[in-house]
């Protein structure tokens, strides 16, 4: 089976990052017809569940877990603010020209954010598993509250936050895990805000060989930063056409 393994993580994710642009173009006002936007969504709704697989290697592989889930959570408050300047831009620009503002797609996307949530989760068990007394209580209380607030209120919160939680801790228990991968599909089929198409992100898992690729600091950030960048810009290019 492992002659099948032939992708490192750098080449996944530069894949994921063409299919979630390719999804996005549906943001821009007549690019796309509605039939093939409608293939691009589903064959990106394999991104946000790989990305999180890969933050929990991140969580696996880093020396640092803390710093991991603060630069996460920086990185996530980054993307609300610049949505909110984006969205307050708009608004105002939109209402001086024409009065209203309500044509204009408002960016609200930031999947980072129920990433960081993710990794804030398992920080916050591991941390509480070592600790005693009030300050146990303290950290599973903050697992418990991140799990919540990332699975109802995050992006794709349904899927991320159960299934980081089974790749992380059941990571060598192989019936728990398919057990708790037909859950979240159960889940998703279930709650009208599920993914129940996010189990096309097992065949990458799959090619998936182990090895990180490049380890450079542009293969570390840059598709964290293409992320919120493209879907401004996409924002941006609607925007002018729409005005």
């Amino acid at each position: 089976m492992e002659k099948f393994k032939i992708m490192n993580a750098f080449q996944i994710k530069v894949l994921m990052i063409i299919l979630m642009s390719l999804d996005h173009l549906r943001y821009i006002n007549h690019l796309v017809s509605p039939e093939i936007a409608s293939v691009f969504t589903v064959i990106s709704r394999c991104v946000a569940p790989m990305f999180a697989y890969f933050a929990v290697e991140g969580i696996r592989h880093t020396h640092n877990l803390k710093k991991y889930c603060l630069r996460l959570s920086i990185l996530a408050g980054i993307v609300f603010g610049g949505n909110i300047a984006l969205n307050t831009f708009f608004k105002i620009f939109a209402d001086a020209l024409s009065g209203s503002g309500q044509e204009i797609q408002y960016r609200n996307d930031n999947v980072i954010f129920t990433l960081a949530l993710g990794v804030l989760f398992i920080l916050s068990v591991q941390e509480g598993m070592q600790k005693q007394g009030i300050w146990k209580i303290c950290l599973l209380i903050i697992s418990g509250i991140s799990f919540l607030l990332g699975f109802f209120w995050g992006e794709w919160g349904t899927v991320i936050l159960p299934f980081m939680l089974i790749e992380y801790f059941f990571h060598d228990k192989k019936l728990i895990r398919f057990i708790g991968y037909g859950l979240i599909e159960l889940i998703s089929l279930i709650l009208p805000f599920g993914e129940p198409l996010y189990f096309l992100v097992f065949p990458f898992i799959f090619l998936y060989n182990g090895k990180r690729g490049p380890q450079t600091k542009f293969s570390k950030y840059f598709f964290y930063v293409y992320y919120p960048v493209h879907l401004w810009i996409i924002a941006i290019v609607n925007f002018v056409i729409i005005i």
